[in-house]
């Protein structure tokens, strides 16, 4: 996903990325869109021409004795009146429309990329390109980027109709006072040139950042809370950390004076130009000519001044813009990347039978493969036990099954088609699988099971598939049993279950799931050999009439199974029933015979 820093630039169109912001605006809130856009204009030339030139005009003429009195309380009424009205729209528009539009926008935006989150293949969360483009997406929400483009495009216009009445006031006065207030535009390219190197920075510290807030996030996780407290990693972490630190600030020295440098030139011809030889201009007609009355000099004055500060600000805001459309363009990039697991058009019948022919793979960027040359099939009803030591290549198996990742060779048959024929969605749903490196989310137990919201008409699916993994009894004793909330992310009465019953709250949620194939991958993980051993019983009563793939480096369960797989080092060696393989007496006899000693002295020492 790397790619050259010019054709980034190249992509971030402001005028396209903007039209894509409020393509997505219109569709969320078109009617306060509008009225955004009309606040923002009405507010500009009101302050910018009504005020600075039209009323203080009128009230230096009064002063000359070139006006009545009746005019001037004529205009004073309509601009009070004028500024009673503007700034109840502002008000209205910045308290109650905007806020809604922004939450409504942003809402609407994290719905994409979360989406698209959802879409994408496994791998792309192994691969530090995806994060690092992942980060950068989700910045038009989480740096205010969207917010900024809709404001910056509705002040611009509103500033470009300003600035187009104030040139024709003084073009009026002197078609010279031009040169003065266009020096300003000069800026525009000079921020832009800045701009573009600052986004060059900001790529540069990108891995940098994200390796910060991974240190913030895992002094703060759970997960790490005991590691770190009881080891020495947190001194590992702050090196990491300070090593970040500091190399950002080599970016920064990097990019640092060419910054400056452009931002001198850019003040120059922004402040120094327009204001000295604007005002040196309107001194020397007004002095040495004598062709230019108070009046008009006062409000010349203020009109150049307006005009050089709306221009100067039009050029700060289109680099803005730029940047934030960057920010924009990253997420286009990231909402219009294609996943490589793409789905068929065939709608997978009832299950009959799974067959890997001849299957290798292997992650991206390894060397080596992680599973090769894998041939099998498991007919419907069967219960095959996955076995061998950690590396094995079990839990790749696993992946491959579910189609989380596709084979580097060969290919898998479901009822004895190609797995890629099938639709994807489809094709996952006649599986329910149980996962080592479970996870609990910070809901209620029952959303936890049913992974879907609870009402009456599932709450008792939730009950029986949490009695069937053993849980129910400690969830009853919670002081709100199902509906009690898990962790403590969100509020403190939330409960706190053990590892081994939080392992049976996700072995609940492939008992509530209405499946064909079961994968379990080291379910019982957490638990103790007595429990396992109730555990297993419990699954294999659970999926009585099911196909069952049980992965596991323990032993002691496989023995109940229809076939058992043992894997070494990717390769399947040994294949048959558990008293096949310990009458071939292979590496299954060995290990089987390691542990099971294991458990005999484990039990002797209780006695």
């Amino acid at each position: 996903m790397k790619r050259n820093i010019n054709k980034e630039k190249q992509k971030a169109h402001i005028f396209r990325n903007t039209a894509f912001m409020l393509k997505c605006a219109w569709k969320c809130a078109p009617i306060s869109l509008l009225i955004i856009y009309f606040s923002y204009i009405l507010e500009n030339v009101y302050y910018s021409v009504v005020i600075s030139v039209m009323f203080l005009q009128t009230a230096l003429s009064i002063i000359e004795g070139n006006g009545t009195f009746k005019e001037f309380a004529i205009k004073m009424c309509i601009i009070v009146f004028g500024k009673v009205f503007v700034d109840l729209l502002a008000y209205i528009d910045m308290y109650t429309i905007r806020t809604k539009f922004e939450i409504k926008c942003e809402s609407y935006i994290n719905s994409l990329i979360f989406k698209k989150a959802q879409e994408v293949e496994l791998g792309c969360y192994e691969n530090p390109d995806f994060f690092d483009n992942y980060n950068r997406a989700t910045w038009v929400v989480e740096k205010g980027g969207f917010k900024r483009i809709i404001e910056g495009s509705a002040w611009t216009i509103g500033s470009v109709v300003s600035i187009i009445f104030l040139v024709i006031y003084l073009i009026s006065i002197d078609p010279f006072l031009l040169f003065f207030v266009a020096c300003p535009v000069i800026v525009i390219a000079l921020r832009t040139k800045k701009n573009n190197i600052e986004l060059e920075k900001e790529k540069e510290m990108t891995p940098f950042e994200r390796q910060k807030d991974y240190t913030r996030r895992t002094i703060l996780l759970k997960d790490f809370a005991k590691e770190i407290k009881t080891t020495g990693i947190f001194d590992v972490i702050k090196i990491r950390f300070k090593s970040a630190v500091d190399k950002n600030i080599e970016v920064i020295k990097k990019y640092g004076w060419r910054i400056a440098i452009l931002e001198a030139f850019a003040d120059f011809f922004g402040e120094i130009i327009p204001v000295g030889g604007g005002f040196g201009y309107g001194c020397y007609r007004l002095i040495v000519l004598e062709n230019l009355n108070i009046a008009d000099f006062s409000v010349l004055i203020s009109a150049i001044t307006n005009t050089r500060n709306k221009l100067n600000q039009l050029a700060r805001y289109f680099a803005m813009q730029q940047k934030h459309c960057l920010w924009v363009q990253n997420m286009r990039d990231f909402l219009n990347y294609e996943p490589k697991l793409n789905g068929g058009d065939l709608v997978p019948s009832d299950f009959e039978s799974l067959e890997f022919k001849n299957v290798s793979f292997c992650y991206e960027g390894n060397e080596s493969h992680t599973l090769s040359n894998v041939s099998f099939r498991i007919n419907k009803g069967e219960t095959f036990a996955v076995v061998g030591h950690n590396g094995a290549g079990k839990t790749t198996l696993s992946k491959l099954i579910m189609r989380l990742y596709d084979v580097t060779e060969g290919e898998i048959l479901y009822n004895g088609i190609n797995i890629k024929e099938y639709d994807l969605q489809k094709y996952r749903e006649k599986f329910a699988s149980v996962f080592q490196d479970y996870r609990i989310f910070a809901m209620s137990v029952a959303e936890n099971v049913l992974v879907d919201e609870v009402d009456e008409s599932n709450v008792a699916l939730a009950r029986k598939a949490m009695y069937q993994s053993g849980v129910y009894e400690k969830i009853k004793t919670l002081p709100e049993a199902e509906n009690t909330l898990l962790t403590r992310e969100f509020d403190d009465s939330g409960a706190l279950l053990s590892g081994g019953e939080s392992q049976k709250v996700t072995i609940a949620r492939m008992f509530a799931k209405n499946f064909e194939i079961a994968i379990l991958d080291e379910p019982s993980s957490a638990l103790d050999p007595i429990a396992e051993s109730k555990m297993y019983d419990a699954l294999m009563e659970g999926t009585k009439g099911k196909t069952v793939f049980y992965i596991s480096h323990r032993l002691s369960s496989a023995t109940q199974s229809d076939k058992i797989l043992v894997f070494a080092k990717g390769k399947l060696i040994e294949s048959g029933t558990h008293d096949e393989l310990m009458a071939l007496d292979g590496e299954y006899c060995k290990m089987f015979t390691l542990q099971a000693s294991g458990y005999r002295e484990e039990g002797a020492e209780h006695e």
